[in-house]
């Protein structure tokens, strides 16, 4: 019957042997050979390096800009006596330290210092003046951290000796980097570089200043002090004048020694230009020469790395910049960046080899001193080319991925197969007795196993030398040549000891007769060693290789012992857990398997192998086989984000308890806010608070708190009340004064001393003692210091006894009174409401965290005067200043006005603020109009919009919350300063000198009058501590040649800073206090970082707070400062304790509504338990905000952040990687006690934009030298752990992503290989027919794989919440919110995310093109509509944007794709055939359904006012025009610009692409098994069915009928003369740079919510839009390969052809049959039905005989040849060739874009029409219920409310006199009816 084609005697599968070769042996070899091939050409291909090409003209610019000679110079500086004489007076006048001895003799020194190395080097007076400035307040700073010091150690604070101290700390805190960057440049010998003593003077170009004299300093100490005086102030001026620069802390070391070892020389030797001349008036501006000569030629080199030009956009005047061709998407990984120059200082010998002179010479070849000299003729293009610095390749593949985390790969590899090979057990003997593939006994096979080690370390290799740069490459076989081959020995070692072991293992058969236990025993000692060297020996230590060197550029931080063990044991329990699970998923799957009676290709000997690998079973086997296991293995691998995030929850628990003492039962038994006075008095104000035993002498009460407790406990309530979020019934419960009510709180009334409070409280309280102290007399400090300073604060001065203490009586609070355990919790799970409690949650959780907070570990604050320095930073671009009236209320809307929002979400704040303005105002100045909008005034709304903008995310609200700290310091002043201290005394001190909120106003230069008013409101406000730094422009002017400016840029640009003190100049703008003029145009990265650092050298003192403009602050948790500036306090000098970072949590404030709360969820798990676990594994980066780090130690590591473009887009946490890596003593440590809060995303699309963000980021962060040394210098556990804190997460959440496809993909296709039982095709197979039927099997599988992960899922992403809020709050309010979340339908936002997240950070991977996303801005008020917004009453769009076209092909597609594989399982049987196991794929479909529903409604879930049957209808015409209006040109200018053009390159680069190899394996496996049907098929029925015509039917893609159609339609519309959409676009005129036309295109407009779209919702991230980047004339017109569509106002369609020849101009020519062709939709459907036609045809054979699934199998493989053939036309699209092609490829591109209309015409029906019954649904609750919405109470958690319909009431008394107001709107007489027109609005619900 076979006709010896087939032999079915085989025992086992696949029971029959081909004689010949089978397609499904070709099928299997295809993929396999694609993937050899793309292997071979990334190792090959990296070989040869791309060298950077340089650009003729720039550089003969740059030369002949660079040889130039100016004739004269006039520099705008004074002469240097002046100078001395306005820093002398900056010193001795106006800063605090003129009070402390010696001051003068510094002052007189320092200000000389300064003047005389303006006069030697030219540098800018400004950036003298600042960076002086800067000084002092390091230097003030560093005197605080001396003082402290000695407090702690109980000694007399010495101030004659402060600020001596201080000089030498400061100095090794700030010099620390460039000390050892210097001592490192002196050992390499051919540096020249010599060895320093230590009060060896430095030459410093001539500089003369005035010796440092002081009385008692001996001349040594004097010439140490002066030499590190010199050194800073080098330093510093450097600093402040290096611009982008800065970036690069090594390269300002190296100019900073040059300038420092540098011999006397004149200007016209060092600059080669004369000694400057004061300047005239009227003189054309000159840069200063350090800058021109020394800083802008490093700059230029930066710039044109990068970008092509600069230019100013003509319409706002903004600066737009142009990246050069090929980096719009990422850098090309051989292109240079801040990293690769730094690190070329980094390394002595590269440097001294590399730094060349114009003339060839080395500039290492001259004298040290004779360096600084000749640095105006280094070639600084040659010298940092790209070839010689670059040292790391960020290459956008799975190589680079591959090379940050091969030690996670291999963990799991060994971990997988070791599994594996447990559960399979040890195969039966075969019957010809040759032994298996993997061998016949235990030990044999997991020699196997072992194999993986020197595999990984092969590809290893690969993917070092992928990522490593050719300067490396080119020195490191040369370094390392011996140690290279003996590593390629010692790889090869483990693979010739297994062909040992096999051939021992034959026993009697064996070539040479080797033991087998020896060799066994050697292969694993190997094996072993080689795996303990890949995981657990990191990169740089001795073991080893030199070529691993650069790895380690610094000594990391040591870890204690203590803390290894626990992250190690951490790990291990991780790990344990994991794989005990696994094994039992591995079991399942083993036994699957088996029962699936298909090949395993590990039992087979070879000798079967090589009889059956061609046979038709065994391919098909094969490739189920691989199918099952790699499902298994992503599996495996997703899981381990699962139990790291569970066990992170555990020891998060454990670690509070720990810092907590252990005392656990105390812990959950107290009552901490009854706790909160003491805590706070011991804790806070420790220096006013003496303590008690708790009775007085004469036996009465005494309170276990400072006495200056309630003053300040009061100052907060008062706080609170004019925040409004207390009224003043429960302000006066709450304080401790009585009498005077809170509605008298007022701003200027916040500012006054404590005191001032209090002698108010002292007359009228009823409850002071008579005995109250006596005021001071007048001589001494005011009433209201007196008050304050007589009793309480001499009782803890130093050393002197104690006066009598005089009391006085306060009543407690009830609040304060402890409760007992059983009341707490009666009241709280018994709902009792405690009428001592405030009722806001906000006020709650404020009341909470301060009183748990105090609960922890806090460090001994700092005792005024002697606080540390802390400026806190703001970037700002676009937000929003303060809430205008337009943004809140335009009248009555269609949506609910975001002013009607706020009032009904802060109900109580708005009526306690609407009683404090009438309170204030009076009811004739403030109206009881509630929420009527209308009535209120212009002035009443600025106060409106103030109360709003404190409750939006405005910067209004994060500067009056960070300006807290300014009262916050003067409180702690007040209290318990150290009054012997001479910066104690009034006028001396002023918290000023310790605080400035520093806001970096970008655009400051540009911002329109309502801008400017608002920031005037600012300073005027907050005058004493606000700052603003902005980024200044002129022309470059005729002088520019001379001055070295980038030809390519048309501006100068300058760092200003400005005050409240500034002048106004009548442009409205305040004229700058300091002008720095910088290289260059600054933004050059994503516009953060750079925004953050030309503000840097702007900020004061040791410490910066780096915050967000959508945060905010409480001045209780301001009052903690002092205690947080206590982290950074070192015991002795260079310990080493003051260089960290310190992270604090956020309270996210916008938890509104549900995607609100899920979004706070998210974000309070992240930065409370799980960071706070972080920090105990080691693997905590810099966050942003609200960290508080050094800012010396910021400054040696190039800023708080990176700015290299595309690669730092998530630019904060690069801080604290460069931070780890850098080490020596640096450490991140986490604390809870102190917190800020946060505003985040509240709609759908802002948070999913806010995600694709960190993914894209995350994306790009792989890829860096950071996160690839970070995992080979880590320890194994703290590699794991940065692993999984960050990029892990979201590549989990992309496995996560594709499981469920994959899982349909696997089920499918094994029920598919499967027919009906007892039928022909089991008899060909030769299958057992009592065994499980496949859908038995795979039942009973899946139910094994996913019933626990899906719990393991719900589990661990909910247990981090739940225990943060049980810790904080109690079970009950952790539990509430966690069903809250569960039924508002939290998993589906969640999957979505997930998707979201995927898709972004693979794209990143393959294509690039991070960019900023706005974030953390607007309410979910609007409704964005489906998928455009359509012209009322009529099918035609107005605006082209909508939902469905943001998520099309990120997971419509996907959403449909699985949804029809679900069907189709159900269809073949997957439930219906399970038998006894079809109830364990319930908890299978559960997430399937989820999944689904997600992906392809989630958005329309969660869109406000989506099933709104008005709204609804809008969205049907939308949908409608968008494929037929126009022939489909809306769909098509989509396409084009959102899929079609994104990944430029065509052909090729679709083909190299892992799409690619994943559609070509799957098309491998559907025909395998298609391919076996046939020949069963064939055998069954020989001879009624072709076997050579069926194989082709089936194999040729279903493209022949619609290929013919679209030919024939082309050459129709060609006859006829018709003028397609595709033709108009093919011959519509090419852009010209003059001016350009956008088809269809328009201004961006994205609604409120919508946080990736629309222009003016794009600049509100801070910098991150600063410039468009391409000028509007030659910007193409498509997006990023990820990015989504934008909203595109419509414009009219263009003509469809030319008039005819003859046609008078202004007549309308006759329009033609058919003038815009066969309409695109026409052609859409048809092609769909051809190709269903097509395909069916092909495979009727298998309906006749009634193979089912063998006809759903072959329906499969046809629609992915579709589809592949459809990627393969696109890609043609793509190439160039289309465009030589042009009308001849017409029919391509109909072809092409009909079949993807046709998509999305599919896809968009099926999401639409199953909306319908929702909104059925919803019209029948709006009629029944009207005042309660289901879908509001699920978006808003609120039923919603109606809005007042208006109504015009008939005056039919004539008199008026009642009337509000008369209606005049030009109507007639009333006749008590209201017309049409004039009808009162529909109800409106508001959420």
């Amino acid at each position: 019957m076979l006709q010896g084609r087939k032999c079915c005697t085989l025992p086992g599968p696949p029971f029959c042997i081909d004689t010949s070769w089978s397609a499904s042996t070709v099928a299997l070899l295809v993929p396999v050979v694609c993937l050899a091939i793309l292997f071979t050409i990334s190792v090959v291909s990296s070989w040869i390096l791309p060298q950077p090409t340089k650009e003729p003209e720039q550089m003969t610019e740059r030369d002949e800009a660079f040889i130039s000679r100016p004739g004269s110079r006039t520099p705008r500086v004074s002469c240097r006596s002046e100078l001395k004489q306005q820093l002398e007076v900056e010193w001795t006048e106006r800063h605090c330290l003129r009070v402390l001895p010696g001051a003068a003799e510094f002052a007189n020194s320092t200000s000389s210092l300064f003047g005389s190395l303006k006069e030697a080097f030219d540098f800018q007076v400004d950036s003298v003046r600042n960076q002086y400035e800067h000084l002092l307040s390091l230097w003030r700073s560093q005197c605080a951290m001396v003082a402290d010091r000695s407090m702690g150690e109980g000694a007399s604070i010495n101030e004659g000796l402060m600020l001596q101290e201080a000089v030498a700390e400061l100095y090794y805190e700030m010099m620390d980097g460039f000390l050892r960057w210097r001592a490192k440049l002196a050992d390499h010998e051919p540096a020249a570089v010599p060895t320093l003593s230590g009060d060896q003077p430095r030459p410093v170009g001539g500089a003369k200043w005035e010796p440092l004299h002081k009385d008692g300093l001996d001349a040594a100490t004097a010439a140490v002090l002066s030499r590190q005086l010199t050194e800073m102030a080098v330093y510093l001026l450097v600093w402040g004048e290096a611009g982008n620069v800065r970036f690069m802390p090594e390269a300002v070391y190296f100019i900073t020694e040059l300038a420092l070892a540098a011999n006397p020389a004149d200007f016209e030797e060092v600059y080669g230009a004369p000694t400057p001349e004061p300047s005239l008036p009227g003189a054309p501006f000159r840069s200063n020469f350090f800058l021109s000569k020394i800083i802008r030629p490093i700059y230029n080199v930066v710039f044109d790395e990068w970008y092509q030009y600069v230019d100013i956009d003509q319409n706002s005047q903004k600066d737009k910049k142009k990246l050069k061709p090929g980096l719009d998407n990422f850098l090309l990984p051989d292109v240079a960046n801040y990293d690769d120059w730094n690190e070329f200082f980094c390394d002595p010998s590269r440097m001294v080899e590399g730094l060349l002179l114009q003339d060839g010479t080395r500039l290492f070849d001259l004298q040290h001193e004779r360096r600084f000299l000749a640095l105006p003729r280094v070639d600084w293009q040659v010298t940092l080319e790209a070839a010689e610095t670059k040292t790391h390749r960020e290459i956008h593949s799975l190589w680079g991925v591959f090379a940050a985390t091969h030690r996670v790969v291999l963990l799991h590899l060994i971990l997988f197969f070791t599994g594996v090979c447990a559960v399979a057990g040890d195969p039966e003997p075969s019957d010809d007795g040759k032994a298996p593939l993997l061998g016949q006994s235990t030990p044999v096979r997991f020699a196997a196993v072992a194999l993986v080690v020197p595999v990984h370390a092969l590809l290893w290799a690969c993917a070092r030398w992928q990522v490593t740069g050719r300067i490396l490459r080119m020195q490191a076989p040369l370094a390392c040549i011996g140690r290279s081959i003996w590593k390629t020995l010692w790889w090869m070692m483990p693979i010739v000891t297994y062909a040992a072991i096999r051939d021992a293992a034959l026993g009697d058969e064996s070539q040479f007769g080797l033991p087998l236990v020896p060799l066994l025993v050697l292969h694993f000692a190997l094996s072993g060693t080689g795996l303990t060297y890949l995981l657990l020996v990191p990169s740089g230590c001795c073991l080893r290789s030199c070529g691993s060197n650069s790895d380690k550029m610094w000594d990391l931080t040591p870890v204690p012992c203590y803390i290894r063990f626990v992250r190690y044991l951490f790990w291990i329990l991780v790990f344990t857990v994991k794989f005990m699970l696994g094994l039992i998923i591995f079991r399942a799957m083993y036994e699957a398997t088996v029962a699936l009676q298909i090949a395993l290709p590990g039992r087979e000997s070879v000798s079967e192998l090589s009889e059956i690998y061609y046979s038709t079973e065994w391919g098909s086997d094969f490739l189920l086989w691989f199918v099952l296991w790699f499902t298994t293995l992503v599996l495996f691998i997703s899981d381990t984000q699962l139990w790291f995030t569970l066990m992170c929850s555990v020891l998060g628990v454990a670690t509070v308890f720990v810092q907590r003492g252990c005392r656990i039962v105390s812990w959950v038994l107290e009552d901490s806010v009854a706790k909160l006075p003491e805590r706070f008095s011991r804790k806070v104000l420790p220096y006013s608070f003496a303590g008690s035993d708790g009775r007085s002498a004469s036996g009465e009460q005494v309170a276990q708190f400072s006495p200056f407790f309630p003053a300040i406990w009061d100052r907060i309530l008062e706080y609170m009340r004019y925040e409004d979020k207390i009224d003043n019934h429960l302000m006066g419960d709450l304080s401790f004064k009585s009498g005077e009510s809170g509605h008298q709180v007022y701003w200027k009334q916040l500012r006054q001393p404590l005191a001032k409070r209090r002698s108010r409280e002292v007359v009228t309280s009823s409850v002071d003692p008579p005995d109250a102290p006596e005021p001071p007399p007048p001589d001494t400090s005011p009433p209201e210091e007196a008050d304050f300073m007589t009793g309480s604060y001499a009782a803890t001065t130093v050393r002197e006894k104690p006066p009598p203490k005089p009391r006085r009586k306060v009543k407690v609070p009830d609040i304060f009174r402890e409760k007992t355990a059983f009341e707490v919790g009666f009241k709280t799970y018994c709902c009792m409401h405690d009428p001592h409690w405030p009722n806001n949650p906000d006020v709650q959780w404020r009341i909470l965290a301060l009183s748990r907070g105090l609960g922890l570990p806090v460090p001994r604050p700092f005792r005024a005067p002697f606080f540390p320095g802390l400026t806190v930073c703001i970037p700002h671009y676009g937000e929003s200043i303060l809430m205008l009236k337009k943004e809140l209320f335009q009248g009555r809307e269609e949506t609910v006005p975001l002013m009607d929002w706020l009032a009904a979400k802060y109900e109580e704040e708005f009526l306690t603020f609407s009683n404090r303005m009438q309170v204030k105002w009076g009811e004739t100045g403030w109206p009881v109009a509630g929420s009527q909008w209308e009535e209120y005034t212009d002035q009443q709304w600025s106060r409106i919009s103030a109360w709003a903008s404190m409750r939006m995310q405005t910067l209004w609200r994060t500067v009056a919350g960070m300006c807290l700290y300014h009262p916050a310091l003067q409180c702690h002043w007040e209290v318990q300063a150290d009054r012997t201290s001479s910066l104690a005394k009034p006028g001396i001190w002023n918290p000023s000198d310790c605080f400035t909120c520093l806001v970096s106003m970008q655009m400051y230069k540009f911002f329109d009058k309502t801008q400017l008013e608002h920031t005037s409101r600012m300073f005027a406000k907050f005058p004493d501590c606000l700052k603003v730094a902005f980024i200044d422009c002129d022309d470059k002017g005729i002088t520019a040649e001379s001055d070295l400016v980038h030809p390519k840029q048309k501006r100068r640009y300058y760092s200003s800073l400005i005050d409240a003190a500034c002048e106004d100049l009548p442009t409205g703008v305040k004229k700058a206090k300091y002008r720095v003029e910088l290289p260059g145009y600054p933004i050059l990265g994503d516009g953060k970082s750079d925004n953050q650092n030309h503000a840097i050298p702007f900020m004061r003192g040791l410490f910066t707070q780096c915050i967000d403009a959508n945060q905010g602050a409480y001045f209780e948790q301001m009052m903690l400062l002092p205690c947080a500036l206590g982290e950074f306090r070192s015991r002795r000098r260079g310990d080493g304790q003051s260089k960290r970072i310190v992270g604090f949590p956020e309270h996210i404030t916008s938890d509104i509504g549900s995607i609100g709360d899920f979004a706070a969820s998210a974000e309070v798990a992240f930065g409370t338990i799980l960071q706070r676990t972080y920090a105990v594994l080691g693997a905590r980066m810099h966050y942003g905000h609200p960290d508080i780090m050094n800012k010396l130690s910021m400054m040696q590591q190039g800023g708080v952040s990176k700015a290299t473009k595309t690669v730092n887009l998530s630019e904060d946490i690069f801080a604290g990687m460069d931070f780890t890596l850098r080490g020596e003593g640096r450490s991140i440590k986490h604390s809870e006690y102190f917190h800020l809060a946060k505003g985040r995303d509240l709609g759908f699309n802002t948070v999913l934009g806010f995600f694709s963000k960190l993914s894209s980021g995350t994306g790009e962060q792989v890829l860096t030298r950071q996160a690839f040394r970070l995992g080979q210098v880590l320890q194994l556990p703290e590699a794991l752990t940065f692993y999984y804190a960050h990029v892990g997460y979201y590549f989990t959440q992309l496995f996560v992503s594709w499981s469920m496809p994959l899982l349909v993909f696997v089920w499918l296709l094994v029920l598919l290989a499967d027919e009906v039982r007892g039928g022909v095709f089991e008899a060909f197979l030769n299958l057992n027919q009592d065994t499980m039927s496949s859908a038995e099997v795979m039942a009973k599988t899946v139910g094994v794989w996913f019933s626990w992960l899906l719990l393991l899922f719900l589990i661990a992403t909910s247990l981090p919440l739940l225990a943060e809020m049980w810790m904080e709050r109690n079970c009950k309010v952790a539990f509430e919110r966690f069903f809250k979340q569960m039924f508002t339908l939290s998993p589906l936002m969640f999957i979505f995310q997930a998707k979201i997240i995927g898709h972004y950070v693979i794209n990143e991977i393959r294509y690039g093109g991070a960019t900023y996303v706005s974030t953390g801005r607007g309410l979910p008020t609007d409704r964005r509509p489906f998928i455009g917004e359509a012209q009322p009453g009529k099918f035609q769009l107005k605006k082209v944007g909508g939902l469905y076209l943001d998520y099309a092909a990120i997971a419509y597609y996907d959403g449909v794709t699985l949804l029809a594989g679900v069907i189709l399982i159900l269809v073949a049987g997957g439930v219906s055939g399970a038998g006894e196991f079809a109830g364990d794929v319930w908890w299978i479909f559960i997430c399937l359904g989820l999944t689904v529903v997600s992906w392809l409604w989630a958005p329309f879930i969660f869109n406000p006012y989506q099933f709104v049957w008005k709204h609804f209808k809008e969205d049907f015409r939308g949908l409608v025009a968008f494929f037929l209006e126009g022939s489909g040109r809306h769909w098509v200018e989509w396409y084009d610009r959102t899929q079609l053009k994104p990944r430029s390159g065509g052909l090729h680069r679709s083909m190299v692409d892992i799409t690619f190899v994943v559609a070509v394996f799957f098309l491998a496996a559907w025909y395998a098994m298609i391919n076996m049907k046939i020949d069963a098929l064939m055998l069954a029925y020989s001879g009624a069915v072709s076997g050579n015509v069926l194989h082709i039917a089936v194999l040729l893609p279903p493209i022949g009928a619609s290929s013919v159609y679209c030919i024939l339609a082309v050459l129709f519309e060609t006859l006829v003369g018709c003028s397609s959409i595709l033709r108009r676009r093919l011959l519509r005129p090419k852009r010209s740079k003059a001016k350009s036309f956008k088809f269809g295109s328009g201004k961006s407009s994205g609604t409120v919510e919508d946080g990736k779209r629309g222009t003016a919702r794009r600049d509100v991230e801070s910098g991150a839009r600063e410039s468009t980047g391409v000028t509007e004339e030659e910007e193409e017109e498509e997006e990023a390969p990820h990015e989504t569509a934008q909203d595109r106002d419509v414009a009219p369609a263009p003509s469809g052809t030319a008039p005819p020849t003859g046609t008078l101009p202004g007549v309308e020519a006759p329009r033609q049959c058919c003038e815009f062709g066969i309409p695109l939709t026409f052609s859409a459907w048809t092609v769909s039905i051809l190709d269903l036609a097509e395909a069916v045809y092909a495979i009727y054979v298998f309906i006749v005989i009634g193979w089912r699934n063998a006809f759903v199998a072959g329906f499969i493989l046809k629609w992915g040849l579709l589809v592949m053939c459809i990627f393969f036309g696109e890609g043609m699209l793509r190439s160039r060739c289309c465009n030589i092609l042009g009308c001849c490829g017409l029919p391509l591109q109909l072809w092409v874009r009909a079949h993807r209309m046709s998509r999305d015409i599919m896809v968009s029906s099926i999401i639409f029409s199953v909306m319908v019954p929702f909104v059925v649904l919803n019209s029948i609750n709006d009629y029944l219920c009207p005042g309660c919405s289901a879908h509001q109470l699920l978006i808003y958690r609120d039923p919603g409310h109606l809005a007042r319909t208006e109504a015009v009431v008939m005056d039919v008394l004539g008199e008026g006199d009642w009337l509000d107001g008369e209606v005049d709107d030009g109507r007639a007489v009333f006749d008590g009816t209201l017309p049409k027109s004039q009808a009162a609005p529909e109800q409106q619900r508001f959420g």
